[in-house]
Formats: C-alpha cells, sequence, structure tokens
C-alpha cells in the first residue's frame, strides 16, 4: 500500500509541478502543444511497442476494441438525450462532453506504473475503439447535430484516424501479435528508454493544460456532465470488476478506465460546433481532479 501511495503521489505530484510552472510563467501555455504532440507521437507509441511485445495474442482481447467504441456510441446517445431541451447547440455539446476516454495521456501511466503487460495491452486495445470516436467520430455525429455546415464525410473520417500515430501503432502491434511476430531487440532497447517517459510528459501535459474558471451560470452544466459521467463510471466499473470473465490484472485495469477523464479533444471539438470552449474546458479539467481521487482510491483497494 506505501508503494501504491508513493507512486500515485508522484503522479499528482506532476500534475500540480506542470500547473506551478506555468503559473509562474516557467512554462508557457502554448507549450501544451509542444508536450502533448511529443507524449501522443512519441512516449507513447514507445510504451505501446514495449508492452505489445511481451503480450500473447489472445483473441479474447479483441472485445475490448469493441468495448472502447461502444462506450463511447452509449455516452453520445446519453448526451444527445440530456441536451434535448436545450435545442441543437446543448445536444452537441453534451454528446462531446459527457463521451471520450482519456486513455494515453493520463489513464494508461497509471495503469503502465501499477500493473503489467496483459493490463497495458487491455487498456490499449479499449483505447483504439475508443479513438476511433474521440479523433473524429464524435464529433462527426456532434457536428451533424449543430448543423454547423461543415461536411464531414467517410473520406475525411479516415484520413483522421488513420494519420493518427498512436492509432497506426496500434494496428501494426495488434498484427504483430496475430501473427506471433517479436519486435527486434535493438529496438526494444530503444522504445524502452523513451517510453519511461511516458508517464511523466504524459501527467506534466496535465498540468500545464489546467484550467481553473466557471462561471455561476455554468454551473448547472458543468453539474450535469460529471454527475452523469461518474454515475454511468460507478456502474461500468462494477460490471468490469464483478462480471468480466479475464484475470484480476485485467479486470482491475478496465475498472480503471471506467474512472478515466473526458478526452482531452473536447474543448477543441466543442468550439468547432460553436458552443462554450471555456465550459468544456473546465469540465475537462475538473473529470481530471475527480478521475486522480478515483483511480488512486481504486489502487489503494486493490492492495488490500
Amino acid at each position: 500500500m506505501e508503494i501504491v501511495l508513493n507512486k500515485a503521489f508522484s503522479m499528482v505530484a506532476i500534475i500540480f509541478l506542470g500547473y506551478f510552472l506555468k503559473r509562474v510563467g516557467f512554462l508557457k501555455k502554448e507549450y501544451f502543444h509542444v508536450f502533448s504532440r511529443l507524449t501522443l507521437n512519441v512516449t507513447l507509441p514507445c510504451v505501446i511497442i514495449g508492452k505489445f511485445n511481451e503480450f500473447t495474442m489472445d483473441y479474447a482481447f479483441l472485445i475490448f476494441v469493441l468495448m472502447g467504441l461502444g462506450l463511447n456510441l452509449l455516452t453520445v446517445s446519453f448526451g444527445y438525450l440530456i441536451g434535448s431541451g436545450g435545442g441543437r447547440k446543448s445536444r452537441a455539446f453534451y454528446m462531446i462532453n459527457l463521451s471520450g476516454f482519456n486513455i494515453g495521456a493520463f489513464t494508461l501511466p497509471f495503469v503502465q506504473n501499477f500493473l503489467g503487460a496483459n493490463g497495458v495491452v487491455a487498456t490499449c486495445l479499449f483505447d483504439a475503439g475508443n479513438s476511433l470516436m474521440c479523433t473524429g467520430g464524435t464529433y462527426a455525429l456532434a457536428s451533424t447535430v449543430a448543423a454547423n455546415g461543415e461536411k464531414q464525410g467517410a473520406k475525411a473520417f479516415l484520413k483522421k484516424l488513420f494519420t493518427s500515430i498512436p492509432m497506426d501503432t496500434y494496428l501494426i502491434m495488434l498484427f504483430l501479435s496475430m501473427m506471433n511476430w517479436k519486435v527486434p531487440s535493438v529496438v526494444l532497447s530503444f522504445t524502452s528508454t523513451v517510453g519511461a517517459a511516458n508517464s511523466f510528459l504524459a501527467m506534466l501535459v496535465i498540468g500545464i493544460g489546467f484550467e481553473w474558471k466557471l462561471k455561476k451560470e455554468q454551473l448547472k452544466a458543468a453539474g450535469t456532465c460529471l454527475a452523469f459521467r461518474y454515475g454511468m463510471s460507478a456502474i461500468l466499473a462494477a460490471i468490469f470488476y464483478f462480471l468480466l470473465p479475464f484475470s484480476d490484472e485485467i479486470r482491475q485495469a478496465m475498472t480503471l478506465i471506467a474512472f478515466a477523464p473526458l478526452s482531452a479533444l473536447c474543448p477543441v471539438f466543442t468550439q468547432k460546433c460553436g458552443g462554450d470552449e471555456s465550459l468544456s474546458s473546465t469540465i475537462n479539467s475538473l473529470s481530471i481532479i475527480c478521475s486522480t481521487v478515483m483511480i488512486t482510491s481504486l489502487l489503494l483497494a486493490f492492495q488490500l
């Protein structure tokens, strides 16, 4: 338990370090985009390569891809219903800000530090399905509802999807695992060194991007989003932990995923749909606080 507390404290401390360095001017807010691109396109793919290479393919694991896709579609549908009383823009707002799971930049570092290779691979496979929606699928649906005039064809969606380096890495490593092919040791030596920086960079980026700006009139929307999201998370976590027919390590990983914060792209897509980007950013930041508390508590409970 002491080890879990120390590691969890270290990760939370890095988030506060990023926020502190931004507040004192040592790091500029603009650095968020630089570090986030470095995390998503360099260190995260290295983690994926290393963990998939330790994994022996079990085709039952492919269900996690469908789960990642299905849960996003479910939350998008609920968002459509919850926002129905406020018109098109309201529906689009809730569709975006109730859905998506921040896996690569937030949840994966926790899984990477506390669970084994099977837990990491299950998390990555879930994120493969999750990314289908987070990188453009949810926005395509919400923009149609908002009627913002932007065309979202299948070609544009697929281009966004397959120009995502993490997604391409998932697909390549999944193929290699299915073929039972291993990555050369010289490549693994490089990826293990670079991948070791993923947890630090991912947590630092969250701290740099953290915002705390909430007007009184925005409290209801923020409360609605967070109450629904974490109520649903509690139900999903119970289902994952008690009903999934997998090992303890995998069930624990899926339980942590249930409490993942909202996708980091929510504010971007909210703005593109003509919604309140500031409110979306604040909800996103609050979800990080909630998820940090929940996931740390779960890791401690797993040790009992």
